[in-house]
């Protein structure tokens, strides 16, 4: 190697401690519009962004039902999540359900996943989901912990099919799957796994989230 060479070598070698290598984080996410009868009257967002091998989840929801002026029914839930290689770490939420206030939050311990919430406080064992549903991998998991109350809901879900979830540029092939038990409902995701919507009746009919934007794959993003 002659010197010209040695002295590129050695600068590189020094820059390169001099700084250190950066991760940058990755992103993705998904946003909804909740449809009731025929009318708009919330959504839902969230964002995910990976750094590391910790993902965080922020999930937003917002539902407004008014009858003749009056505001016959209003759900606000802001619920932060830290995952990691598929394991939840950490949870905390707070729902205003009306004028009364929910919450659930919660870490990992060496006992199993320690909730303190409005409806439930103890440990919940093994690897539980939780009701954001962003990813497919949770219709696997029998436990999941309610984001608005610490409730661990025990479900069943069952593969349906081929079905077509709803969205602002119009039907998206999905695969249906229905979530029975503690919680009612059913969930659409692609064959990629991105969530495409979901379903359940309130009020005597059927609620829907239409999906509104998506960018990345949540699913991917979190799983890998």
């Amino acid at each position: 190697m002659n010197r010209r060479k040695l002295l590129i070598g050695t600068s590189a070698t020094v820059f390169a401690g001099m700084y250190p290598s950066i991760s940058l984080a990755q992103k993705a996410s998904t946003s909804f519009s909740l449809v009731w009868r025929g009318l708009e009257v919330g959504y839902s967002k969230i964002n995910l962004t990976k750094s590391g091998n910790k993902v965080t989840a922020n999930i937003d929801v917002e539902i407004s039902v008014k009858i003749l002026s009056f505001d016959a029914f209003s759900y606000k839930l802001k619920n932060k999540e830290t995952w990691e290689s598929g394991t939840l770490i950490k949870l905390a939420s707070e729902t205003l359900v009306g004028k009364k206030k929910e919450f659930a939050k919660g870490s990992r311990t060496s006992k199993g996943f320690k909730v303190e919430g409005s409806k439930f406080s103890g440990i919940v064992k093994g690897n539980p989901a939780t009701t954001s549903y962003f990813s497919p991998d949770f219709l696997k998991r029998k436990t999941w912990i309610s984001t608005q109350d610490g409730d661990p809901l025990e479900v069943s879900t069952t593969k349906v099919g081929a079905d077509m979830a709803k969205s602002l540029k119009g039907d998206v092939p999905a695969i249906l799957w229905k979530v029975t038990g503690d919680l009612e409902l059913e969930l659409l995701y692609s064959e990629e796994g991105k969530w495409l919507g979901s379903r359940f009746y309130a009020g005597g009919s059927q609620a829907e989230f239409v999906l509104n934007k998506s960018n990345g794959n949540m699913h991917s993003l979190w799983k890998t």
